[in-house]
């Protein structure tokens, strides 16, 4: 059950960064000005229910990952924070 929760947990973060990166890329977040965790959220008075749905993926994945982890994992962790919010400004 551990072992499955953490894969569930990191196809979570994995989904929300690759989600973001696919809909920004085909433009579904035109005009973005509000972003958390390089995810957009809003364009001047209007959301983007997508980039909701994929923060609420990310931050879910972020939250079940360090219960599911082994001991002496905390380098991983670091490097999934790391990643998530660099990722995007990377590509």
């Amino acid at each position: 059950m551990k072992k499955k929760m953490l894969i569930l947990s990191i196809l979570l973060i994995a989904g929300g960064v690759l989600g973001n990166i696919l809909f920004d890329r085909l433009g579904y977040f035109p005009n973005a000005d509000f972003r958390i965790l390089s995810i957009p959220l809003a364009a001047g008075a209007h959301y983007f229910n997508l980039g909701l749905v994929l923060l609420a993926m990310t931050i879910v994945g972020l939250v079940l990952l360090p219960w599911f982890l082994e001991k002496k994992q905390f380098s991983k962790t670091v490097l999934s924070l790391v990643l998530i919010i660099w990722l995007p400004y990377a590509v």
